[in-house]
């Protein structure tokens, strides 16, 4: 049997949430399916989701990094 859920938050806070969600990949349905599944395995809540630092956005924007195509290649290349 199905049961709805549904929650009245303040739209500044929700639009943040959103955004945030957003910059993992997920929407807010999503995000609560996550958290509902994951607070009854582990019997609590012992989970962090978090959004890229800055530090590790501009890391990954600067392309100072070798890419492959396979971990191959780049197993190749470290051991070359």
């Amino acid at each position: 049997m199905l049961e709805q859920t549904h929650f009245r938050v303040e739209k500044k806070e929700q639009d943040a949430f959103k955004l945030i969600l957003a910059n993992v990949g997920l929407t807010p349905n999503e995000a609560y399916k996550i958290f509902r599944r994951k607070t009854i395995e582990s019997g609590g809540i012992q989970f962090e989701v978090s959004q890229p630092s800055t530090r590790l956005k501009e890391a990954l924007k600067s392309k100072d990094y070798i890419e492959f195509d396979s971990a191959k290649e780049g197993l190749d290349w470290l051991n070359d």
